[in-house]
């Protein structure tokens, strides 16, 4: 077994424990959630320019479709991450990490009812995994909660197209090139609504800092760098099914470091939502 294939299983286990503290760590800010977000990308992508700019010295360019490829995916990523944060102000961590990582159900329905796959347990995930997801959405209907679901929903949405595009392009893109170009195209979109926003981008005290460089650090580079670099080497079932890590580790450390019970709601159908993504997710074909 090549090198590669057998550091992606224990470097995608690190990267699903790096991911779930995302959470805590934007609980933990006071900052808007363009400035979190953007900071979060401006970061990770200063750390990863000089390994892109090295990974670079001697490639091809990209042509054109590769780059807007890149710049979409990008917008698609600053999206995600703003709908994401901004779901944390508004509902529980657990409701919040468990509908951004529905998107299975989101491929597993296409399967179904665009592809015609009309596989048996497909359709019983698929059909499992969504009673779940509406109960979660619509706990607290009509209050602040169900506002935060629905942005936790449009986070899950983003999060399928980015992890498509990302399996796409990095059949010919190296993990620093992807990372620094989606990274910083991010960034540059999250600061630039936050200054036309009127939101300020400076200053902001040392701990909100540090918040910023956590995430970037721990969630981005260890978290979502890692894992854009084993989608080369695993299969989608694997990729798919190893995202039930985030919710399950973020509620437990939501329980521990934030003292947050999630609702009974959320309890009870997050069985649902985790047995219908596996059963969707392992049976994709590779």
């Amino acid at each position: 077994m090549p090198e590669q294939h057998r550091l992606a299983y224990p470097a995608l286990f690190v990267a699903i424990l790096a991911v779930s503290f995302a959470s805590i760590f934007i609980r933990w800010s006071d900052a808007d959630p363009l400035v979190i977000a953007g900071y979060r990308m401006l970061f990770a992508s200063l750390i990863l320019a000089p390994f892109a700019f090295h990974e670079r010295k001697d490639a091809v360019p990209m042509d054109r479709r590769t780059i807007g490829s890149v710049v979409l995916t990008g917008v698609v990523l600053a999206v995600h991450f703003f709908a994401f944060i901004s779901s944390l102000r508004y509902t529980s961590v657990a409701s919040s990490t468990l509908l951004v990582n529905f998107h299975p159900l989101i491929v597993g329905a296409a399967s179904v009812l665009i592809l015609k796959e009309s596989s048996k347990r497909t359709v019983v995930g698929v059909t499992i995994g969504f009673v779940g997801v509406a109960v979660i959405a619509l706990t607290g209907l009509g209050t602040g909660e169900s506002f935060g679901n629905a942005l936790a929903l449009l986070g899950g949405v983003m999060a399928a197209l980015y992890i498509l595009a990302g399996r796409m392009l990095r059949r010919t893109l190296g993990i620093f090139t992807y990372a620094f170009s989606v990274y910083l195209t991010a960034a540059v979109v999250l600061l630039a609504s936050a200054v036309i926003n009127g939101v300020s981008l400076w200053p902001y005290p040392t701990e909100e800092l540090l918040i910023f460089l956590a995430l970037a650090v721990v969630c981005t580079i260890f978290g979502h760098t890692i894992y854009n670099w084993s989608l080369k080497y695993l299969t989608a079932p694997v990729i798919s099914t190893s995202l039930l890590g985030e919710p399950i580790l973020a509620s437990l450390l939501a329980l521990v470091l934030l003292g947050e019970v999630p609702p009974w709601t959320v309890v009870l159908a997050a069985p649902l939502v985790l047995v219908g993504v596996g059963l969707t997710a392992l049976d994709r074909k590779r």
